[in-house]
């Protein structure tokens, strides 16, 4: 089910398509399309990529809380993975 989710980083707020997944791995949890650079102790990760997002529960800080279209809150994740290596989100893809 495609969804728009409302992201501000680093005071940039962008309007980011997202997809809901109701069934499989990801059952109950959406994915945004790939616009987000992220890095590693390593180094920046060569493409852009998703941002995992959950539910919130009660003790979920306000400011890692965003809501889609629907007005259905839900949790950025900014830990993501690229092949073997692990990066974090750290903003939007330069465009």
């Amino acid at each position: 089910m495609h969804r728009t989710v409302a992201v501000e980083l680093d005071g940039i707020l962008r309007h980011v398509p997202a997809d809901y997944h109701r069934t499989g791995p990801l059952a109950g949890r959406m994915l945004t399309a790939r616009v987000f650079h992220a890095e590693s102790p390593f180094g920046d990760c060569p493409v852009p990529v998703a941002m995992p997002l959950h539910r919130p529960t009660e003790r979920t800080d306000p400011r890692l809380i965003v809501v889609d279209d629907q007005t259905t809150r839900w949790v950025m994740g900014f830990n993501v993975q690229h092949g073997q290596r692990a990066y974090r989100i750290t903003d939007f893809y330069p465009l």
